[in-house]
């Protein structure tokens, strides 16, 4: 374990906190992190000291969360809980944070707009309002104002537009009421590090609404201009139109500025809009463009023909990214997220997909020319099921099911699988193949596999069942995973005795020398390890070879076809012959009928699971 004064080393020399380096990276901090890892140390007056210094420093808590969990990366103090000390932080920036908000806000609702468009200022100002109302109630008592993005202000105006409603409005007016709910009960269940980090996405989503619904007023009052009125640019009605002139030789490509919302977080609208319009020259200053639009709050699009591509991306890449910015002597760079395709009636929603993938891809810039329909919607399924599962985790909505496994020895259930389930914001319970392959690409993805641990061994704990928790790959190479997985088996010794770590045969054998490693550290504690789905494709024998294996779980495909499949039956019996000589115990999966049920209890296996023993439930059976 490396002492605080290397971490803040470390991470000096990484340069990420460079900005924030007297206020994160100094002796003062260091002083501070030898007292908060003291376990002695957890009053509330010594965070809320540390809280109100960097808040009056102007360290946004977005950096102070991620600061955090850079040193326990690289502390790796296992034995602290660094949720708690976010969440004690997060807490004493709450009371600094909503009182300036509060203040903020009313001064955004004192100010004047323009004639033109002061008939409409109470709709303007209905989320302003509705956000000031959702602070109240959290800073001092619980407020009326409706949660229900149908009924509100903005909802009912929303719902009276139909056909001319802007859709973007209407996205960001539901997710926006979607995540209110989730933070009021985190906020209720004291977890302030998730809520705040929360409240932050929620409060810019009111000023986006706020600013949308007045360019949206704007446009339409004002339909004979077509220029944005930050930038000075060509904007989304004009793109609009062009888009039904353009030939079929020209290309459209968006960009959109990477945590363009933090700037404005830190540093006002003001500075924002000033970066806006020095993008947008430096865009109109590209030889063979020929139009720049601003399209959205931090969004631009650029037309040129379709022959100069190549070279327009690189130069804009270039010239964009090599631009510095300085405010508050804070000097820095933009990266963005780019994509582009030739013109045709559905481009904008095309562009868009393919902001979503380079979003994903981390900043690639993506060709949707190369994209076909079927994937247009697969991704767009995929962004609704993203919204839905970072909800269902911080609504504590991931929760684990039990599978009841039969112990042919003892003549009955000694065993239980643990499987993940989410339960969607209807009720509605979906199962891993809905949603794990999107699950693993998340950022929440590590806290969820900790999440899942830590119910199970809390819903063993007072059992005398023995118990199995799946992990992947993805889990056993990640060392703060790893780290948490020692810390539960250290803290319940004697339930770790009872639990069982099932991992996929297939990704055993592709990493075999990490896999070893993890095995070796949980049969040090008493652990069982089991390899799932063997026998799946033919497997390798080499694997349970190598490895001291505790169960051997058998591939359902071979177990429900032992009746009428000759070659699944001596593939099964030659599975046992081995695993037997080598003293671990077999699991046949997908016993689904009484006949099936018989014949592997024949056949010497162990132990049975699937439905004809009993289906995953939230409970145990009695």
């Amino acid at each position: 374990m490396k002492s605080v004064e290397e971490v803040i080393n470390i991470i000096k020399d990484s340069n990420y906190f460079e900005a924030w380096k007297d206020s994160l990276l100094s002796e003062t901090t260091v002083q501070e992190w030898k007292l908060l890892l003291k376990h002695d140390l957890t009053t509330k007056n010594f965070y809320e000291k540390i809280a109100q210094r960097l808040y009056m420093k102007r360290v946004p808590y977005v950096i102070v969360n991620e600061y955090i969990d850079e040193f326990f990366r690289h502390h790796k103090n296992h034995s602290i809980d660094h949720h708690n000390i976010k969440n004690f932080i997060a807490e004493a920036f709450l009371k600094e944070q909503l009182k300036s908000d509060r203040e903020l806000i009313e001064i955004e609702l004192n100010k004047k707009i323009s004639v033109t468009l002061e008939e409409k200022k109470d709709l303007i100002n209905a989320h302003l309002k509705w956000m000031q109302l959702f602070i109240q109630s959290i800073i001092d008592k619980p407020q009326k104002f409706e949660l229900d993005h149908h009924l509100c202000y903005v909802g009912k105006w929303l719902a009276g537009e139909a056909e001319n409603k802007d859709t973007k409005i209407d996205e960001l007016h539901s997710n926006l009421h979607a995540m209110a709910q989730s933070a009021i009960r985190m906020y209720n269940r004291q977890d302030y590090a998730y809520f705040l980090l929360l409240y932050l996405d929620i409060l810019m989503s009111s000023y986006q609404i706020r600013d949308l619904i007045m360019n949206l007023y704007f446009t339409r009052r004002l339909s004979s201009i077509h220029k944005d009125f930050i930038s000075n640019k060509s904007n989304y009605l004009k793109l609009k139109e062009d888009i039904k002139q353009a030939g079929e030789n020209t290309t459209l490509l968006i960009l959109n500025i990477k945590d363009f919302s933090k700037i404005n977080l830190l540093y006002g609208h003001d500075y924002g809009d000033k970066i806006l319009k020095e993008i947008a020259n430096i865009l109109e200053g590209i030889t063979n463009i020929l139009e720049v639009y601003r399209i959205y709050g931090d969004e631009f699009a650029v037309s040129f023909y379709t022959p100069f591509t190549d070279e327009i991306i690189k130069i804009i890449k270039k010239e964009s990214e090599k631009k510095k910015f300085t405010i508050y002597d804070n000097s820095f760079s933009l990266s963005y997220y780019a994509s582009y395709s030739r013109i045709s009636q559905h481009v904008l929603e095309h562009c868009e997909y393919g902001l979503m993938l380079s979003k994903k891809e981390h900043g690639h810039v993506i060709n949707v020319n190369d994209i076909n329909d079927a994937m247009f919607y697969k991704y767009a399924e995929n962004i609704t099921l993203t919204q839905k599962l970072r909800l269902a985790f911080m609504d504590n909505r991931i929760i684990p099911y039990f599978q009841p496994i039969f112990n042919f020895k003892e003549n009955k259930i000694t065993k239980y699988e643990a499987l993940m389930r989410v339960v969607d914001i209807d009720g509605k319970i979906l199962v891993p193949a809905e949603f794990l392959d999107v699950l693993k690409s998340m950022y929440i993805y590590p806290e969820v596999t900790k999440l899942m641990i830590e119910k199970v061994f809390e819903f063993f704990k007072d059992s005398e069942l023995d118990f199995s928790i799946n992990l992947s790959f993805t889990d056993i190479i990640d060392l703060e995973i790893e780290g948490f997985i020692i810390a539960i088996v250290k803290k319940y010794p004697e339930v770790a005795t009872r639990c069982t770590f099932e991992l996929l045969e297939d990704e055993v054998s592709f990493k075999q020398k990490e896999a070893y490693d993890f095995f070796d550290l949980l049969h040090a504690y008493g652990v069982k390890i089991a390899l799932d789905d063997f026998g799946s494709g033919y497997s390798n024998y080499d694997v349970i070879f190598k490895f001291d294996i505790d169960y051997i779980k058998i591939d359902g495909s071979i177990t429900e076809s032992i009746l009428f499949n000759s070659k699944s039956k001596v593939l099964m019996e030659s599975i046992i012959t081995v695993t037997k000589k080598l003293d671990s115990q077999l699991i046949a999966e997908y016993v689904s009928s009484k006949e099936i049920f018989d014949a592997v209890s024949k056949m010497g296996i162990d132990y049975a699971q699937g439905y004809y023993i009993g289906k995953p439930s939230d409970r145990l059976l009695q």
